[in-house]
């Protein structure tokens, strides 16, 4: 039997072989790159919660220490900011804010929650900051 006669059809199993492993791994690559578009958009999601809270934080110093000077509060409820701007859009702030008095100086504590939704996600991220009264 001549040699050529012995390998006749060897490389169809090898050809077989290799497509099979790469498919197997493309398909591993593409559940990656799917696992890290997911944890891309609950980052972004994430980061825009956290600047919602951030915004409600700052709407509510604006109502303590208002810039025109005049006498601000901390015991008006504040309503729930729902945020239209462009980076803030589908986002909204619940602020709520309490006061202490030490002595002559009055401490303010800001507590703002700042959650986003988008198709079918959902992040929240809790601010609290502390000021004190002029």
């Amino acid at each position: 039997m001549s040699s050529r006669q012995r390998q006749h059809g060897f490389s169809l199993p090898i050809a077989i072989f290799i497509l099979i492993v790469m498919a197997l791994l493309g398909t591993a690559i593409v559940s990656i790159m799917l696992s890290n578009q997911q944890g891309v958009s609950s980052e972004v999601l994430s980061t825009r919660a956290f600047f919602s809270a951030e915004s409600g934080a700052q709407y509510a110093l604006g109502q303590i220490f208002p810039l025109d000077g005049s006498p601000g509060s901390c015991q008006a409820p504040y309503p729930t900011l729902n945020l239209t701007s462009t980076g803030l859009a589908g986002c909204n702030a619940d602020v709520s804010c309490s006061n202490t008095t030490i002595g002559s100086n009055v401490f303010y504590t800001i507590t703002s929650t700042g959650s986003c939704d988008f198709a079918g996600s959902s992040a929240v991220r809790q601010l609290e900051l502390m000021a004190r009264g002029p």
